[in-house]
């Protein structure tokens, strides 16, 4: 009798980790699906005056660097953290 409580105990331990892994691996799954950046545009407001306009831009690292002209102000850096959808800094140029 002890014998089958023991195979009983372990077919239940199995049975636990085995649904516990699959929905631990659908979870990973469906989280790596859901976190794919998607190809559409999205709109930013830099918070720069009328007349300014973006004359070269490059990301690297999570980061754009757009260089922007115009719009009454010396010409400057603009440093955007894409994860953040954040401004972090504005670097003026002399």
């Amino acid at each position: 009798m002890d014998k089958l409580k023991w195979i009983k105990f372990t077919v239940f331990v199995l049975t636990f980790l085995l649904v516990f892994c699959t929905l631990y691996v659908l979870g990973l799954f469906l989280q790596k699906t859901h976190n794919k950046t998607s190809d559409e545009p999205i709109n930013i407001n830099l918070q720069q005056p009328q007349g300014t306009y973006i004359k070269e831009f490059r990301v690297e690292n999570n980061l754009l660097y757009i260089l922007a002209v115009g719009g009454g102000f010396e010409d400057r850096v603009i440093i955007y953290d894409t994860q953040s959808n954040k401004i972090k800094t504005t670097l003026k140029i002399n």
